[in-house]
């Protein structure tokens, strides 16, 4: 069997816990039934994935893991990885891997945008897709990764009315300009107040990053999910040169990369 996920970026800027968008970044794996689990790693995280137990280690099968989605940097790695398992170990039902992979991931936008495709609003009992806009994306990929356990202890148990209510409008106003396609207002409705103010704590140097994709003409950017990577709407005839202008303005921390949305979720060949 034969499975390929898209990589995904959660939270969109305002849209926290929410929202989520695949990305035309994959993990492919090729697997069959073995006595033992028995697996090859090539692409991002290798090194890693041989040396540590992970979704693929608990099922007894044979095969490789192929993948182009960076490690802990906000772009999906671990939700991809958790339904490719899920669709290797139980028969193919795209929304039970939804299911087994979410309550792992302990949230269901990344898995929910990875398993379908597109850009996804997601609750507990909604999973909804919006049109395609076809903006350009462009991507600034963090370097040195950061755990999600950890980007979370930093948020707060609780935030104020104001707060709340200053992200429903931008969320609202993200979700109404990509219907639209209206790009115009993606500056303001990529702001946040829930969960990107205290994680550039974290990684301060990320805030110029997202300053410099604006300056150079992106429509809005934002922190990959729980980050430190960023991303940038913007023209596609301008993504390359956003992303190399990130780039340059922290060539220490990470690499240019442009891709697209892609409505394309989890797929599988026999």
């Amino acid at each position: 069997m034969r499975i390929k996920v898209p990589a995904s970026i959660a939270n969109i800027g305002p849209g926290f816990d929410c929202m989520a968008m695949a990305i035309d970044m994959w993990l492919e794996v090729e697997a069959n039934e073995s006595n033992r689990p028995s697996w090859d790693y090539e692409g991002e995280g290798a090194d890693y994935l041989y040396a540590h137990e992970n979704p693929f280690t608990r099922l007894n099968m044979k095969g490789r893991v192929r993948s182009e989605i960076p490690l802990g940097v906000g772009l999906g790695s671990s939700a991809a990885a958790r339904l490719a398992a899920s669709a290797l170990s139980s028969p193919w039902d795209v929304k039970s891997h939804v299911i087994d992979a979410g309550a792992d991931e302990g949230h269901y936008d990344n898995v929910a945008a990875a398993a379908a495709g597109g850009i996804r609003i997601v609750s507990e009992k909604v999973d909804e897709k919006l049109p395609n806009p076809g903006w350009g994306l462009a991507l600034f990929i963090a370097h040195q990764p950061l755990p999600t356990e950890k980007a979370r202890t930093v948020l707060p148990d609780s935030v104020s009315l104001a707060d709340a209510t200053f992200n429903a409008a931008r969320t609202a106003l993200l979700a109404r300009a990509i219907i639209s396609k209206r790009p115009v207002v993606l500056g303001e409705a990529l702001r946040d107040r829930l969960h990107q103010p205290y994680r550039l704590h974290l990684y301060p140097w990320v805030e110029e990053v997202i300053h410099v994709a604006e300056a150079a003409g992106a429509h809005g950017a934002a922190i990959c999910g729980a980050g430190p990577s960023v991303f940038a709407f913007c023209a596609p005839s301008q993504a390359n040169r956003i992303a190399k202008a990130m780039e340059e303005a922290h060539p220490l921390r990470g690499r240019a990369l442009v891709t697209k949305i892609t409505d394309k979720g989890m797929f599988r060949t026999l």
